[in-house]
């Protein structure tokens, strides 16, 4: 009986772990500095700003998005804030997807206006994530808006819309998935840091 008990305390723990490690997976972004070098230059400075992603967050992602988040998507996020002389300029944010190569870490650098900078795969096992892959991404998702991003998505938000397929020709479906991180690294951006993003704007006047 007493092992059937530790047995069982064991499987918890270890799910518990697992769940932990999955969660910390979707917003841990490696280096800030190099991601900054990567998506900006050098000469700016950050901070970062700590939220937890509640059970409300989630639904009103879901009512923005055409498609659904994963329910290890709701945690504690990091967003970082962007400054080039005292000024601020922009923001870092990471985002994990899943994907039949395994999880794929994306940084992502967004505009003061909320439209995408450009990203950078932190982990991608997938032979599809090569600098031809990633230029041709880029090109279609740099300065876009999230409405823009959003008409590249058919209705149920599942696969690319006509003007998507035109766009994105090279890893349709690698490129799918970085529009869906995409979307969401905007909408959680909006909702889950709107007063940060508020004070921010009025300090920056």
């Amino acid at each position: 009986m007493l092992n059937k008990i530790g047995t069982l305390l064991l499987i918890v723990i270890l799910e518990m772990l697992t769940i932990s490690q999955v969660n910390a997976a979707f917003c841990s972004l490696r280096d800030p500095v190099s991601a900054i070098q990567m998506l900006y230059e050098q000469g700016y400075e950050y901070r970062s700003v700590v939220t937890s992603i509640t059970e409300e967050d989630r639904t009103s992602v879901k009512e923005k998005l055409s498609f659904t988040l994963h329910q290890s998507e709701v945690g504690k996020h990091t967003l970082y804030v962007l400054y080039k002389d005292k000024k601020h300029v922009g923001f870092l944010q990471a985002r994990s997807e899943w994907a039949k190569w395994g999880l794929i870490e994306i940084a992502w650098g967004i505009n003061v206006d909320r439209t995408i900078k450009g990203f950078y795969y932190q982990r991608c096992r997938s032979p599809e994530c090569n600098d031809h892959t990633i230029k041709n991404i880029s090109s279609v998702l740099e300065n876009k808006s999230f409405e823009e991003l959003q008409a590249l998505l058919s209705a149920n938000g599942e696969e690319l819309s006509p003007a998507g397929k035109a766009a994105f020709k090279v890893a349709p479906q690698l490129a799918l998935l970085t529009l869906h991180s995409a979307l969401k690294t905007l909408a959680i951006t909006d909702i889950s840091w709107k007063n940060d993003i508020n004070q921010i704007a009025a300090t920056n006047i």
